[in-house]
C-alpha cells in the first residue's frame, strides 16, 4: 500500500522569516531514524485511500500528546 507524500521529510519548524521554535529544539534532540525504522512494517489496509506515512503519524501523537490537542486542533 502507497504512503502519502507530505511534502516534509522531517520535522523542521523554522522559517528564515521566524525566530527559531522551541519545536525546532526537539528536532536537534531526537534521532528519527531508528524511531522510522521500528514503525515502517507498519500498513495500512489495502483498501481506501493512501495512508500518511507511520513516523508522521507517530510525531502527530507526540505533539498531541505534549500540547493537550484534540483531534481537531491537531488537524
Amino acid at each position: 500500500m502507497a504512503h502519502r507524500s507530505i511534502g516534509q521529510d522531517c520535522l523542521g519548524f523554522s522559517r528564515p522569516d521566524r525566530p527559531t521554535s522551541s519545536l525546532d529544539a526537539i528536532v536537534a534532540l531526537i534521532d528519527w531514524k531508528p524511531i522510522g525504522e521500528m514503525l515502517s512494517p507498519l500498513y495500512p489496509a489495502t483498501k481506501g485511500e493512501p495512508a500518511w506515512p507511520p513516523p508522521s503519524m507517530f510525531r502527530a501523537m507526540l505533539l498531541a500528546v505534549w500540547y493537550d490537542l484534540s483531534d481537531v486542533k491537531l488537524a
